[in-house]
């Protein structure tokens, strides 16, 4: 099949806005002419991720990693340029009818395809068993529990039978027992033999959507065994870093605005069963700061909704204090006492669901609930942690009325007088992450650093994207740069304008993209094109041309100064002396054209 040309690439980034796109797989924030983001690409906590609606492109002002919708699909799921073009044209219904998407680059880690792969063949292998003789027991299990064939497509719920089909089906494909073992699915005891056997599989994944893992269920009566087995941590699989139906709930946490954690994956299917599909499941740990970095990319409000028993209340607990002191909007519902969302589901159906969903307490309503009931208020001692606890989060508050009505509420509980806790809180040093410096700000410290050489050729080639004339002043008077990757990026944009009269970044990054250069090359120029694009210069300033002939002269100066050392060099190394006088000659005529 052909290759597709730039035309058609062009037609497919222009069928989508970038910001539609990000917004599916981050929470943007309008900030003045642009979106703002968590960044994926680096452990942020506040927004340094910025997307220009007008130019199409995202840079992130701290990894500073950018580019257009291709590069951003390329990094963020980790698939090849070829992919992300596919999946652009996908998003924006473009008929690539001729065109072959298939070739794929080998992921960045190929230590790691091999799992993917038995992972994705594995959830194969379940699902088929399920529809077989073989696994009619388990499916009548599934049905018996309510569990439609729209949940198991869902939720792509499998059935491991009582042989071992893994290993023999991995045994075919040519994989040696080393890398099964490595996988997690198969286990050497004396022999080789499948993980999971009899029970009813559900997959995991991760954030891209790929099956890392599984969890298996029994599902016969008085069947020996654990009631839940699953997937060891692995190479691809992380737990402090996999939250369940996290790339299926995106799209509808983003429209909901806040995303319910539940305690396991039957919860979060009982949730989707009344209509909820804004869930997501902890693998069985406590939050960490992998799970915040996911979180932060999905939302700024969550709902905790974890079971009812005492366990779950004090998951719920350190669970708050943990998101809250990470910056999250949180709530808590409480549940019965012994109860899940998927045992109330059963037992009330969606009404009875609904109710308890529509109950949320604020984080400190949760903590007077939750340390009441556990402290003794008649005793001073245990009233004055409930007094400090207290105080601790109001500390973290910023809205007055709330405050004003938590103090309230905790004078009342601990008997403590209102102006004791306002003191407390007056007195209390809370230590705040620090916001990143403006983007102007670093821009404008980084550029005070620089080699002025090289700070002339940065603010050139800035006009240079945004204006024809400027290019073409460029090629003519100067024509070269000092620095490597800003010469191939004025080559670049040179290139362009001999097409084009106006300047589209998003399109100049395409045409790199497409290139036949390595991918550390085009991620070099990308980065170099967009973080220039950002760079705060006045366009409208009535002392442009002079700005612009006066770094045209610089570059000029440089490449005569460079010149000059090299001749220079050769001027050591030359023993011939109408040679040298040659060489004289020339430094000497350099030294005139600088006059």
């Amino acid at each position: 099949m052909p290759r597709i040309p730039q035309a058609k690439i062009d037609e497919i980034r222009q069928s989508v806005d970038i910001v539609d796109v990000m917004g599916q797989y981050l929470s943007l924030t309008k900030k003045g002419r642009n979106y703002v983001a968590i960044c994926p690409f680096h452990e942020d906590t506040h927004p340094s991720l910025s997307i220009s609606e007008n130019k199409q492109i995202y840079m992130c002002f701290v990894c500073h990693n950018g580019g257009n919708v291709f590069t951003f699909l390329q990094n963020y799921l980790h698939i090849s340029y070829i992919e992300a073009v596919g999946k652009v044209a996908e998003m924006g219904h473009v008929d690539m009818t001729g065109y072959d998407l298939s070739k794929r680059i080998a992921p960045v880690d190929n230590k790691l395809k091999p799992y993917y792969d038995m992972h994705a063949e594995a959830q194969k292998i379940y699902t088929y068993y399920l529809n077989t003789q073989v696994g009619i027991g388990a499916k009548d299990y599934l049905h018996d529990r309510g569990f439609d064939e729209e949940i198991i497509k869902t939720f792509g719920i499998g059935y491991a039978p009582a042989k071992n089909i893994l290993f023999d089906a991995f045994t075919k494909l040519g994989y040696d027992n080393i890398t099964m073992e490595n996988s997690g699915l198969v286990i050497e005891s004396q022999q080789h033999y499948d993980r999971f056997s009899d029970r009813i599989i559900f997959p995991l994944w991760d954030e891209q959507g790929r099956v890392v893992g599984f969890s298996g269920r029994i599902y016969r009566p008085n069947q020996e065994g654990a009631k839940y087995m699953n997937s060891p941590e692995s190479e691809i699989f992380i737990k402090g870093q996999t939250l369940y139906n996290y790339h299926n709930a995106l799209r509808a946490v983003r429209e909901a605005g806040f995303v319910y954690i539940n305690e396991g994956f039957m919860d979060v299917i009982a949730m989707h069963r009344a209509q909820h599909d804004n869930c997501i499941a902890l693998m069985g740990t406590a939050l960490t700061n992998g799970h915040v970095r996911m979180l932060k990319r999905m939302t700024k409000k969550i709902v905790l909704c974890l079971d009812g028993d005492a366990a779950g209340q004090n998951a719920a607990m350190k669970s708050c204090d943990f998101l809250v002191k990470n910056g999250f909007e949180v709530r808590i519902i409480l549940l019965p006492d012994g109860h899940d969302p998927d045992e109330i589901f059963k037992s009330d159906g969606k009404d009875g669901l609904d109710r308890l969903l529509r109950d949320e307490l604020t984080p400190f309503d949760f903590l007077m609930l939750f340390e009441s009931g556990r402290l003794d208020l008649r005793n001073y001692d245990d009233r004055s942690k409930l007094f400090d606890r207290g105080v601790e989060v109001i500390s973290q508050m910023t809205d007055d009325k709330q405050i004003d009505d938590c103090v309230t509420k905790l004078s009342n509980l601990t008997q403590f007088s209102r102006e004791i806790i306002l003191n407390h809180l007056q007195n209390k040093q809370i230590e705040k992450p620090q916001e990143y410096a403006p983007v102007v700000r670093q821009i404008e410290e980084t550029r005070m650093l620089v080699d002025k050489y090289i700070q002339a050729e940065r603010n050139l080639l800035f006009y240079m994207l945004n204006d024809k004339e400027v290019a073409e002043q460029y090629k003519a008077k100067a024509g070269f740069m000092y620095n490597d990757v800003y010469r191939v990026v004025a080559s670049y944009i040179v290139d362009y304008y001999r097409k084009n009269n106006v300047m589209d970044e998003a399109n100049l990054i395409d045409r790199i993209l497409s290139d036949r250069i390595s991918e550390q090359k085009k991620n070099i120029l990308v980065q170099a094109i967009v973080e220039i694009s950002n760079i705060q210069l006045p366009l409208p300033a009535s002392n442009q041309q002079e700005a612009i002939r006066d770094y045209i002269r610089t570059i000029g100066e440089n490449a005569i100064e460079l010149k000059k050392k090299q001749l220079l060099d050769q001027f050591q190394h030359v023993l011939d002396p109408k040679q040298q006088a040659a060489i004289l000659q020339e430094i000497n005529e350099l030294k005139k054209e600088t006059m």
